[in-house]
């Protein structure tokens, strides 16, 4: 017994030290493919490539030598059947730290890199494999020491499995010479070296495959690329570490691209490397977390740019609006918001700042508001009349579609006198009326027009001082475009009269029929115009009028006396016919389309559009023009002003 080592504290420090140094001697690093030089082990070849259509596989780099793995030679203490029962606790006490066989190292291990005191007394001193097979040198059968050394040869394969996982070969070669040796009949022996050559065949796969991911070739071509070698590699041994490192390393790496392509805002590649690293590990717990990262990434940014987006439509930047919504789609098709800002953005181009039925009034710089506009929508109608209307004109053809690609804000009603009161006092504006001293008055008694000295847009229809509430009349074209300047000047934006199209596309509000309210005389009150129940304060009635409609008023009346129209105007329908931008053309031939006016420069006749007090049934049509010079006044004709938008 003398042999025996008596130190057990420090075997036991010597065997922590061990474990702490890896006990394999190689670290985790990658282990050698083909076991060492010298060894008679045959590795199995991979499964072929079919190499039709693809480059050269690439070829592993020759792996260093290493020394052969030795022979174990168990260090038997010489021992007495007086000895045992002290040699069984020993090997207990050795088996319990650890200390399985001598030095508490395998066959073919290398040095643990921290020495200790007495390391080469403790290399010398026997394990408890060695006293347990001395035990049984003495006493074949001996009970205890049979069962110890079942014991330390199951935690010896253990350990040997434990290693061919993390792919410590020749810690696992180290075992199998341990046990060839100490337990040769153990049927478990033959199932391990079976896992040794599959750990083998693992290690060369696993070799190819870094060759292949150092050449590039990760996933392509099908079938030939480091993935696939690993998998060849995790097919002979399952759960073979190094190469489930080698995939997780891949797929860590495409999973960086794919973050470090998402935080360039080149999501095309992101989406790309995902996808590569779902094909490495497809139900990688990090493969999900990354995923939801990116899609947190991607829909904040979505988000920003949006933001941005939001801001361009604010300022009108529509272009910028429109780029920041690409943008944004490409970073996120599912962030909220994208349909809010692309209709956002439609509405901005069709509207600017407002929205189709808006009604607004704009501060005068001189003090007070402008008139009150409605918004109309854009859109596309049918501009005048075909043969078979009722009471078709030649004028009102050929009946053409116009488009208007933005909508346009027009007055609700006509200019009022108040409102043109407002202009004149502000710019000291003199009217065509006024510098020539007379317009043409409605004379009640003879029931004609009359041209009377002394009448302005100051003055109503018959010439008396007009309410301020009434549409302002006795005014030329110059005059309409004069005001319509004035409030351009005012608020700073485009005002300016109606083009025929306008009127008409407002007028109709949709409508086909051949009036604002459908098929022959209206059913109810629908605007001022000549009907067979009005009556003037003489008496007098009109010739011409509409049978059993009445509207109260002989005259103009003050403005919004009647309902409103569909688009949220008041008066088109009648009370007063209003000026147009347009020269007048006897036909539409050659009009343009885009619902612009048709203007030729000096033209000396222009367009007035709409029905009046004085209207029959035929001029309330929603198709009806007639041609006016520019400078005639008359109680029958005023304006409004369109806004452009």
């Amino acid at each position: 017994m003398n042999a025996l080592p008596r130190n057990l504290p420090a075997l036991l420090l010597l065997a922590m030290t061990l474990a702490a140094c890896g006990g394999s001697g190689e670290g985790g690093d990658a282990p050698s493919p083909n076991g060492d030089a010298g060894e008679a082990a045959v590795v199995e070849p991979l499964p072929a490539v079919d190499p039709a259509g693809l480059e050269q596989d690439v070829v592993p780099e020759p792996e260093a030598e290493q020394p052969p793995v030795p022979d174990w030679q168990p260090q038997l203490p010489a021992l007495t059947r007086g000895d045992l029962r002290t040699a069984l606790r020993e090997a207990e006490s050795l088996e319990q730290a650890g200390m399985l066989v001598a030095g508490g190292r395998l066959p073919g291990e290398p040095e643990p890199a921290v020495m200790l005191p007495d390391t080469a007394l403790s290399e010398r001193s026997p394990g408890a494999l060695e006293i347990y097979l001395a035990v049984l040198a003495v006493e074949p059968e001996h009970p205890a020491a049979r069962q110890g050394l079942e014991r330390v040869a199951a935690l010896l394969q253990a350990r040997g499995r434990a290693a061919l996982l993390a792919g410590r070969l020749r810690e696992a070669e180290g075992v199998e010479r341990v046990l060839a040796r100490a337990t040769p009949q153990d049927p478990a022996l033959v199932g391990f070296r079976e896992a040794l050559e599959a750990a083998r065949r693992a290690q060369a796969a696993v070799r190819l495959a870094e060759a292949r991911a150092k050449a590039g070739r990760i996933l392509r071509p099908e079938g030939a690329g480091a993935v696939a070698a690993y998998r060849q590699a995790l097919t002979a041994f399952p759960e073979y570490l190094p190469a489930l490192d080698g995939l997780n390393r891949l797929q860590s790496d495409r999973l960086n691209l794919a973050l470090e392509a998402a935080q360039a805002g080149d999501y095309p590649a992101s989406e790309r490397y995902l996808a590569e690293a779902a094909r490495i590990l497809p139900d990688s717990a990090v493969l999900q977390d990354l995923s939801a990262r990116i899609v947190e990434l991607r829909q904040q940014r979505a988000e920003q740019l949006l933001a941005q987006g939001h801001a361009a439509v604010d300022a009108l930047d529509l272009d910028l609006a429109e780029r920041r919504l690409a943008e944004a789609g490409r970073a996120s098709v599912q962030a909220q918001g994208l349909e809010g800002l692309s209709q956002r953005i439609a509405l901005a181009r069709h509207y600017g700042r407002f929205r189709p039925g808006e009604v607004f009034r704009e501060p005068l710089a001189s003090g007070g508001e402008g008139p009150e506009m409605v918004v109309l929508p854009h859109g596309r109608f049918r501009m005048g009349s075909n043969q078979d209307e009722p009471h078709h004109q030649p004028a009102e053809a050929p009946a053409h579609t116009i488009r208007f690609a933005r909508g346009f804000a027009i007055g609700r009603n006509e200019v009022t006198v108040a409102e043109f009161r407002r202009f004149v006092e502000a710019s000291g504006y003199r009217s065509t009326a006024t510098r020539r001293g007379r317009s043409l008055v409605y004379d009640e008694r003879g029931g004609v027009m009359a041209e009377r000295e002394g009448v302005d847009w100051r003055h109503d229809y018959t010439g008396r001082p007009a309410a301020p509430e009434l549409p302002v009349v006795h005014v030329s074209f110059e005059d309409a475009e004069a005001y319509a300047a004035w409030l351009s000047a005012q608020t700073g934006q485009r005002y300016r009269l109606p083009t025929e199209a306008e009127f008409e596309y407002a007028l109709r509000a949709g409508s086909t029929d051949p009036w604002p309210w459908g098929t022959g005389a209206p059913a109810r009150t629908v605007g001022n115009l000549t009907g067979d129940g009005d009556q003037s304060g003489i008496g007098r009635r009109w010739a011409n009028a509409i049978t059993g409609y009445s509207d109260g008023h002989w005259g103009p009346a003050p403005v919004r006396s009647y309902p409103a129209e569909p688009y949220g105007t008041y008066d088109l329908i009648g009370n007063v016919s209003e000026w147009v931008l347009d020269c007048w053309h006897d036909s539409y031939r050659r009009a343009p389309g885009d619902g612009s006016a048709w203007v030729n420069p000096g033209c000396e006749d222009r367009v007035v559009r709409g029905a009046s007090w004085a209207s029959t049934l035929e001029r309330a049509r929603s198709a009806a023009r007639q041609a006016a010079p520019a400078a005639s006044t008359n109680p029958r004709v005023g304006f409004r002003v369109v806004r452009e938008i």
